[in-house]
């Protein structure tokens, strides 16, 4: 198969071609989603814009990734209840770029794996973020990048789906090899893939640069700690669900971060004791 030229890529993606232009409604959700003041009560009577979405969150909140005893029947209730203003918002993010990016033409594109995978990076993130206190990053936005971080292998599966396709069907497809082969074939990362999606979209600054910075030797100073709690949860990620939960490379993550092997250790530990209800939230997130 012939690798594309980098120009090729940015070109075909941003023609609108073989990317959708948001629907009205879900330009209105992202606006909500992305404002730091919305109050909950706008919240909910935006995202009602799209029952899909509303039957989605409904349904991660009642999942048993939250432990609920009694059902959840309303959008207002969960929010309060379950899943908080700031998770509702990530996930709603989540959910809405799924949505838009069907990836049924790629067949070798594991719509669970993928979600696990982001999930599972999301929820590292927010827990690193919350043990270690970096004073520059909230465990809300680190959940939320975490959780985009592999979009742009979204990306790669509605726009380019046979050439993704060739490379998930080979026999190593870990994320680590499909991250490899992505560069080499394209001659982009996915994550830069990423973000000219959130660009295109005209999602916030902070999300774009993340991803356009991610694998970037200098960045700004204010997005090193970011950039090392989002590489020791992708690890992390990498360490439960493509190397079948060996722990024997915590200290290098730990150590690479800069972050108490210990704090590393209890995040990896809980992680897996919650697979399988992370397996449950993906499943909900692709909308099996």
């Amino acid at each position: 198969m012939d690798d594309i030229s980098k120009p090729s890529i940015e070109s075909r993606i941003n023609k609108l071609k073989n990317l959708p232009a948001l629907p009205e409604a879900s330009v209105r959700i992202l606006e909500a989603v992305n404002d730091p003041d919305v109050e909950i009560e706008k919240l909910v009577k935006v995202i009602s814009l799209s029952p899909a979405l509303v039957a989605r969150l409904l349904g991660l909140a009642n999942s048993a990734f939250f432990g609920q005893l009694n059902q959840i029947d309303d959008l207002h209730t969960a929010i309060v209840r379950v899943l908080g203003l700031q998770m509702v918002k990530s996930l709603s993010l989540g959910i809405l770029l799924n949505v838009q990016l069907d990836p049924k033409h790629c067949k070798g594109f594991d719509s669970q794996s993928f979600w696990m995978h982001s999930l599972i990076t999301a929820v590292a993130a927010q827990k690193l973020a919350n043990a270690h206190a970096w004073q520059s990053l909230s465990s809300a936005n680190a959940y939320t990048c975490g959780l985009l971080l592999h979009i742009g292998i979204l990306v790669a599966a509605y726009a380019f789906p046979e050439e993704l396709d060739g490379i998930l069907s080979h026999e190593s497809n870990s994320y680590l090899h499909v991250e490899t082969e992505i560069q080499r074939r394209f001659g982009q990362s996915h994550y830069q893939m990423g973000y000219i999606l959130l660009k295109k979209w005209q999602l916030p600054e902070f999300y774009q640069s993340m991803l356009n910075q991610f694998t970037s030797t200098e960045m700004p100073e204010n997005q090193v700690e970011l950039n090392r709690c989002l590489h020791a949860s992708q690890q992390i990620c990498y360490s439960i669900l493509d190397q079948e939960a060996d722990d024997t490379g915590l200290d290098l993550i730990a150590a690479t971060a800069g972050l108490p092997l210990e704090t590393v250790g209890k995040v990896f530990n809980a992680l897996l004791e919650s697979k399988d209800n992370v397996q449950k939230l993906a499943a909900e997130m692709g909308g099996w």
